[in-house]
């Protein structure tokens, strides 16, 4: 079940990038005094997609490192870590880009019903504990 929610966590981001390309271009060829607020708005599009691609991360890292557990043999081992070494080098870059835009809007972040998520708070945090991982925890690894 995880590899097919997965795909379509990816599909679903994939087909929302072709509508952001329209609506970054209309954004951009909006007329001068409504220029920026559209733009906001594209941003807010981006933070959406940014966090269906965030949870496809999660989720695959997840499974993973449960299959790592798992794995006795050192060249599988060393395939399933140089994965995820790519995950975490990707979410970083999207998790800063995350941060950059909900440290500019206040709309982006703010969850009632979770209280969490994506804050720049929450975002600094999640960016600690993924260079930690990227730099001491996946090296420690046995390969």
């Amino acid at each position: 079940m995880l590899p097919v929610f997965v795909k379509y966590l990816k599909l679903a981001a994939d087909e929302m990038e072709e509508g952001l390309k329209l609506y970054r271009k209309a954004a951009l060829l909006s007329p001068a005094a409504k220029r920026r607020r559209a733009v906001r708005e594209v941003v807010v599009a981006e933070q959406i997609q940014r966090m269906l691609l965030s949870n496809r991360a999660i989720l695959e890292f997840e499974d993973l490192r449960l299959q790592l557990a798992r794995e006795t043999d050192s060249g599988k081992a060393k395939t399933l870590l140089d994965r995820m070494e790519t995950i975490l080098r990707t979410e970083i870059a999207r998790t800063e880009l995350s941060l950059t835009a909900a440290s500019r809007d206040s709309r982006l972040g703010f969850q009632f019903e979770q209280d969490y998520v994506y804050t720049p708070y929450s975002l600094r945090e999640k960016l600690a504990l993924m260079r930690e991982t990227l730099e001491k925890q996946l090296p420690a690894s046995p390969r």
